[in-house]
This record gives structure tokens, sequence and C-alpha cells, in this order.
């Protein structure tokens, strides 16, 4: 059986930055060495291992290491405990490893912290099977259900590859990154983890919110650097009182970035503004730079078929294709536009409209920093139920966003109500659950009877 590497750079070359100290990757694998040694040593055979380490580094070493001991990582959609007691609960024989206590975990945890004290040196790549299971990601539910989809270590290295080739940066030097993504998300564990284990780049460790410490963050590396981010830290980096710094790429998904905070983040620092889409099932799979050009080129591995309005997407490194859950309007070229997403489009009045554009709309009100419209729980007696928003803008009132919404929109989708709120229930990819959303809505609209 031939076995895949666990990363193609030179053992020599730089890949983490964590408290002033840079990481060489000899030291990473020698220290992810002596925790797979751990955990073969420590853990049952069979055992999963649950992943909620929030340093970037520990998370890196902890994730290398249960690949090199043949565990599997679950990788849940956040690290409430509530979702890691369901998840304990669903996998009995998984253990939680984290550099936190997790007191309403109703399991131990494995602190893996004790190795970034060891220096050592591994100068061999582990070679990995192929066909192992190297993780399950479970995806927030920001449309519904959640569900957990499987990733051999084959899918992720070659989709590792594909995404150093398609949009890793390719500077002369490596290009050192700061994320705001958690890695346990898709993107954030395809550019944080992977991708410097395939290309170039350098990660650091930490994973700032606010916009002071994304900031602090990026100041003091070298160029070329980069920010790893999503719409919505992107709209509070840039809506905030900070002076923005120069910066050569920006790195954004889970959204569409809408062209105004494009704009704004290309002239504030000067950085090249690119956005992935892709999906959990597929991992990223088309690149674009908005300023330039609107629409989505999809990477050279891909295949796209059509039936429909439904939209199919293959590849040699997946199990099997995968439907998008995106309307997809293709062009002449093989680009495309985002249209919506299936479970995104409602019928009000005889009238169609997608939720994230009208979102989208919303996001662009100078003054609104945070916002969404949504479809509320249909009542039981089957009657159309009308829009509804929640809006972080302060300094607005709600009158003053339905009058700016109404030169944009049709009067059928008008949201009412529209609650201005201090802050949305995001998780910390940016993601809103559909049903966090709800319940917080109920909340919001029972204390303002």
């Amino acid at each position: 059986m031939t076995r895949l590497p666990l990363m193609t750079r030179p053992p020599d070359e730089m890949i983490i930055h964590s408290a002033g100290q840079v990481i060489t990757l000899s030291r990473f694998l020698y220290q992810a060495s002596v925790l797979a040694e751990q955990f073969c040593q420590q853990l049952p055979d069979q055992c999963y291992i649950i992943n909620l380490c929030h340093n970037r580094y520990l998370f890196s070493l902890a994730f290398a290491a249960a690949i090199i001991a043949e565990r599997t990582t679950l990788l849940p959609a956040n690290r409430l405990p509530d979702t890691v007691n369901a998840l304990l609960q669903a996998y009995p024989n998984s253990v939680p490893v984290s550099e936190h206590a997790l007191p309403e975990v109703q399991r131990s945890t494995v602190d893996p912290s004790a190795v970034l004290d060891l220096v050592g040196e591994v100068n061999h790549i582990p070679q990995i099977d192929p066909d192992g299971l190297a993780a399950v990601v479970f995806t927030s539910g920001s449309t519904g259900a959640a569900s957990r989809i499987h990733k051999t270590w084959a899918t992720l290295y070659y989709s590792s590859l594909v995404n150093a080739a398609e949009y890793g940066p390719q500077y002369h030097h490596p290009t050192h990154i700061v994320a705001t993504v958690p890695p346990q998300h898709m993107w954030g564990l395809e550019t944080s983890v992977l991708l410097p284990w395939f290309s170039p780049t350098v990660i650091g460790s930490s994973q700032p919110f606010f916009a002071a410490d994304i900031l602090n963050e990026l100041r003091p590396l070298p160029r070329p650097r980069a920010l790893v981010s999503t719409p919505v830290h992107l709209r509070a980096l840039v809506e905030s009182d900070a002076m923005l710094i120069p910066m050569d790429r920006i790195y954004s998904a889970t959204a569409p970035l809408s062209m105004a905070l494009a704009q704004r983040l290309e002239a504030s620092t000067g950085a090249q503004i690119t956005e992935v889409y892709g999906c959990s099932e597929a991992g990223c799979l088309a690149w674009r730079e908005p300023i330039r050009d609107p629409r989505w080129q999809l990477f050279a591995c891909f295949a796209l078929s059509q039936q429909g309005q439904m939209s199919t997407i293959s590849a040699a490194h997946l199990p099997e294709p995968v439907t998008l859950m995106d309307y997809l309007h293709v062009d002449a070229e093989g680009r495309f536009n985002l249209a919506g997403r299936h479970s995104d489009l409602v019928n009000i009045a005889g009238k169609r409209a997608s939720l994230q554009e009208l979102t989208q709309v919303l996001l662009d009100i100078e003054g609104v920093i945070d916002g969404v419209i949504f479809q509320p729980e249909e009542h039981s007696d089957g009657a159309v139920q009308r829009l509804a928003a929640l809006v972080v803008a302060p300094g607005m009132t709600a009158s003053e966003i339905r009058q700016a919404l109404s030169r944009r929109i049709d009067p059928a989708f008008m949201p009412r109500p529209l609650r201005l709120v201090p802050a949305l229930p995001r998780i910390d990819s940016g993601k809103l659950p559909r049903q966090s959303l709800l319940h917080f809505f109920n909340q919001v609209c029972e204390s303002s009877v």
C-alpha cells in the first residue's frame, strides 16, 4: 500500500510563530511524535480525539499526533459544553484534548501543553495510511440540521496540495499569517493548520477576534503577511476606530464579501483580497478577487455539472460527487455567480428573493456593523410569516435602517419586526446557527413586549 506524507515541506523551514518564537517543522514533528506516542500509550485503541485546543500551535500538534497515532479527530462546530457533551455521548470511546480545564464537560481532558517545552528534531516525514479516517467534521447547522463529514488522509492531503497551488501565497519568502477563524472549522483547518504543512507559510498560534488584537498580532510580522478571516470579522475590523496596517493578502470565506467591504479593506491595507468558496463536504473549490471580477473561478481539479437548478462537483480526491447547497449561475467561460442557497430562497406575495442577498443589502448600510434578515419559525396555522431582522448598529434607529432598506428592497421583503441588538449569537467561525438565531430572536421579542 502506498502511503502519503504528513507534509511536503522541508524539515528546516519555519511553520509556526508562537510567543515570540518561530518553530521549525523539524521541531514541530518532534513534539508531534512525542505526543503521538503518549496517545498510543495512554489512550485505548480505536479511541477518538475531540480536539478543543484554542491555541493553534497546540491544535496543530494534537491533530498531527492523532494522525501519526492512527486516531481519528472529531471536530465539533463549536467548543460549547453542551456540544462537547453531546459528542461524548455519540462517541463513548472519545477523549477531549484541550489546554484549558473543562469543568462542565463530562469526561477527563488530556492537556498536551507539556510538549511545547520539548526541544528536539525529527528530519523524516511520517508516512500515513491514505485510507485512514483522519477527521470527522461537524457542520454548524447555519442552514438547519448539522451534519458530519468523514475525511480520510488522502482527501485532506490532495485537497491541501490543490489549495496550495490555487490560492496559496506564491512569494519568494514565507508568508506570515494571522487567522481569526478557529482551527476546528473547515476553513480554519484548511488554511491555518494544513496549508502551512504544504506551502511556504508561517501561521500564528493565536486566534484574535477584536480589531486591536488582530492588528497587534499582525504588526510585528515581517512582510509578506496575510490575514485569514471571515466577512463578520473583517467588517468589525474596518468599522473599528483602529488604524489599519499594510498587508499583502487577505483571505475571506464562509460567506460572500460585499464589494463595498472589499474596497474599504483594499484601500486601507493595500492587500490583495482573495475570497474562497467551498463547503465542508468538498473543502475549498473556487476563488475570486471580488474587486477585479465578481465571478468565481472553479479550481482546475474540479468538474461541475448541473441538472436543473442543482449543481454537483466532483474531483479525483473526493470519495463521491458533492451536491452543492447554492444556486450557481455558470457563464460561457465556466465562471459562476452565487444566487443564494436552496434553503435561502423565500416566496412572499408571489415574489422570490434570497435571504443572503437581502442580508447583504442590510450590511451595506453605512453604520450597520452586523445583522441578519431571516424567516422566523412558521405559524402552526400556515399563515404567511413576514421576514425579521436583527441588527447591530450603534447610533442608528430602527426607523433609519428601514428607510435605508426601502430604497433597495421590495416592500414585500421589508423585515418586521426589526430589532436592534448589541451583538448576534455567532459562533467562533462567524457562523450563525439557525437554532441559536431563532432562540435569540424569541428572547429579544419577549424582552421588548
